[in-house]
């Protein structure tokens, strides 16, 4: 009889195993994610958090540019010459950084690559200074329909010339890179080594 217990034991115990096996086999893949966890559906899950955030943001500024400048025109009739000077120093300031909607996000195992646009002029003004400026019009006014004319032709010559200067020099990738790297903090934790995030530069040629 007591063979036939130690039987009855080991096959009672073995179904119980069993059930247990079955029982808990959902729950495994749950388990198994937390102790190692899936990297490359990690940073799938994030990159899409990341898209989201990003798109319902607008623009990020990564720096700004504070410029003096001299505004000059000078307007001439046949025959009397010169009949109007003008030079108009004025304080230019710009609001420097990308457009986020533009950002490309793409994900290879627990890597994840940002594709971003060159900086551009995100806002910028033009604030003429009359008391360092020189205006000779006595035989030609300058209403000020041609005055804001010029100073608006001014401030888009300045703009081109900032995103230009923004779009081709090292330093400003760097600056973008790093300002991006900290506005995307808040969502991804870099120091995790958990993720590994690449910046590119947007190629809008493709």
């Amino acid at each position: 009889m007591r063979h036939v217990g130690r039987w009855f034991a080991k096959v009672l115990g073995s179904a119980l195993c069993i059930v247990l096996v079955f029982v808990m086999l959902p729950y495994a893949g749950r388990l198994a994610a937390q102790w190692m966890p899936d990297l490359s559906g990690a940073a799938l899950v994030q990159s899409a958090t990341l898209a989201r955030e990003i798109r319902s943001s607008a623009r990020l500024e990564t720096t700004t540019v504070d410029e003096e400048g001299v505004l000059t025109s000078t307007t001439t009739a046949f025959l009397i010459g010169v009949v109007q000077s003008v030079a108009i120093s004025y304080d230019y300031h710009a609001s420097v950084g990308i457009d986020l909607s533009k950002v490309q996000l793409d994900v290879s195992d627990n890597t994840i690559t940002f594709y971003l646009p060159a900086p551009e002029v995100l806002s910028d003004s033009l604030t003429p200074d009359y008391t360092r400026s020189t205006i000779n019009d006595t035989w030609y006014t300058l209403t000020d329909e041609r005055r804001q004319e010029l100073l608006e032709k001014e401030r888009l010559t300045r703009r081109a010339a900032v995103t230009e200067e923004q779009a081709s020099a090292n330093a400003a990738w760097e600056n973008t890179v790093a300002v991006f790297e900290n506005y995307i903090a808040q969502w991804i934790q870099l120091a995790s080594n958990r993720f590994e995030c690449r910046f590119e530069p947007l190629d809008t040629a493709a």
